[in-house]
């Protein structure tokens, strides 16, 4: 289905009435364009104005009772993955547990909850990092190889985690008081999300991800056993 430049703003808009949801919505994930404009670009320009942004950036704190810290997640990551799970951006996650990468520092969580009530509308954080040596905790939005996700909803699915978890609680569950939070997107180089950073169709998205959002990016080698290029903010 073909859309035009008011479409997509119009969609921007009604979404911003509940900004914490934006990045779940379809139109964040389209990939055409019009007048050789792409949708995700006409998106990112409006979301980028003083009073969406404004919005966007306001979304309401989500403080979880309960730790972050799932305790059964170290024997799930001795688990195999099943043969007939599907799931491959998730068990890859899992694969990832408890290893260290040059920037990003030890894998300390993967799919770290988010609600504090059923109610809630939040979904998991795929993977939590921490660099000792530069006192960084990561909050990732990770990308299989080969996903056709958009930059775009990479990007705002990580600033919003990053924006309503109660972070120094984060930070305090996994006794890494005072370590600076940041966020970021991990991908593949075979990833649509990454092919659009590298394009210059992609400026607005790009300038919405470092210059506004400040979201950083890091690129894993195919058999994900180190990261081979990074761009922070």
């Amino acid at each position: 289905m073909a859309y035009s430049g008011e479409n997509i703003i119009e969609k921007v808009n009604a979404a911003l009435m509940n900004p914490a949801t934006l990045c779940a919505e379809p139109f964040v994930n389209y990939r055409g364009s019009f007048g050789g404009v792409r949708y995700t670009e006409t998106a990112a320009r409006e979301i980028s104005r003083p009073k969406n942004l404004a919005a966007f950036c306001g979304m309401s704190t989500i403080s979880r009772e309960k730790s972050y810290k799932t305790e059964s997640h170290k024997e799930l990551a001795n688990r195999i993955k099943p043969e007939n799970s599907n799931r491959d951006e998730e068990w890859i996650a899992i694969s990832m547990y408890g290893k260290t990468f040059d920037g990003i520092g030890e894998i300390i969580d993967f799919q770290t909850p988010l609600k504090n009530t059923a109610n809630d509308r939040a979904g998991k954080i795929d993977l939590l990092s921490f660099n000792k040596a530069e006192n960084v905790a990561y909050i990732f939005e990770f990308k299989k190889p080969g996903s056709k996700d958009t930059l775009l909803h990479s990007v705002l699915q990580s600033y919003t985690y990053w924006n309503i978890v109660d972070g120094e609680k984060l930070l305090r569950d996994f006794c890494i008081e005072g370590a600076e939070l940041r966020k970021a997107v991990l991908v593949f180089k075979s990833c649509a999300a990454y092919a659009e950073f590298l394009d210059d169709d992609f400026e607005a998205v790009r300038s919405l991800m470092r210059d506004i959002l400040h979201v950083d990016l890091f690129v894993l080698n195919d058999d994900w056993s180190e990261v081979i290029d990074g761009y922070i903010h």
